[in-house]
């Protein structure tokens, strides 16, 4: 990301978030804001710790370039990321939004309201990517063959 974008986003959002808000860096590096100091020219300095350590109050000189997306860690209503834009949202339009929003969420059509039905019988599992996975798989189907190649031969 540039400088701008960063600031730009930042900026956007509210000042009671700051403390949610996560920078993913390149090769999966995180650091959890506590605040953000200064916007340098090629980099920014912020205060907060590392993911994956408990380390608080440590200061951070990260690149524009190696932050890769910023994250607030909170559920937020579709309503609030429209308030950070700028968009006006009635009372009313704030309800149906986060009603719509969760009756998606929920499994509903948008469309119908509705519950939209998943035919389970036509997912198959993710294959296994790893070694050790791939003979799990294989050592349950033969487990599983062997109870069922015998229980037909007791019943004949």
């Amino acid at each position: 990301m540039q400088r701008d974008t960063v600031y730009e986003l930042i900026t956007k959002i509210p000042k009671f978030d700051i403390a949610k808000t996560v920078l993913t860096l390149r090769f999966n590096a995180s650091i959890t804001l506590d605040l953000v100091v200064r916007y340098e020219g090629d980099y920014l300095v912020v205060r907060g710790r590392e993911a994956g350590t408990n380390d608080d109050g440590r200061a951070f000189f990260v690149p524009y370039d190696e932050i890769v997306f910023i994250k607030i860690d909170r559920t937020i209503k579709l309503s609030d990321l429209q308030k950070m834009y700028g968009e006006t949202v009635t009372n009313e339009d704030e309800s149906i939004l986060d009603r719509a929003a969760d009756s998606l969420v929920e499994g509903e059509s948008a469309s119908t309201g509705k519950p939209t039905l998943i035919d389970v019988s036509v997912m198959t599992p993710a294959p296994a990517m790893d070694p050790a996975g791939i003979a799990k798989q294989n050592l349950l189907a033969r487990i599983r063959a062997a109870r069922t190649a015998a229980s037909s031969s007791v019943s004949s």
